[in-house]
């Protein structure tokens, strides 16, 4: 991690509120057992306070309507697009 510098410690001081995380894995095998492929994902779990933020939730999706509206204005400019795919 530190060649790519992705991250930087720190040290804790008492005016940082630390959030819980998790690391997950994938691995995806072949028919005959070998690996296709893997996938990292970190992820970090906001702790809601009640009465605060407590009803606040949102979620890392992109809404169709932009999608929609990001293509139109894509084929408007003349510009391209692409699609990552798994």
């Amino acid at each position: 991690m530190t060649k790519l510098k992705a991250w930087e410690v720190v040290p804790l001081t008492s005016n940082m509120n630390v959030l819980d995380s998790t690391c997950d894995f994938k691995f995806k095998r072949c028919p005959v057992g070998s690996s296709r492929n893997s996938k990292a994902r970190f992820d970090c779990r906001r702790e809601q306070v009640h009465g605060i933020d407590y009803f606040d939730t949102f979620a890392p999706v992109v809404s169709w309507t932009t999608v929609r509206i990001l293509l139109v204005f894509s084929v408007i400019l003349g510009l391209d697009t692409e699609q990552e795919v798994d």
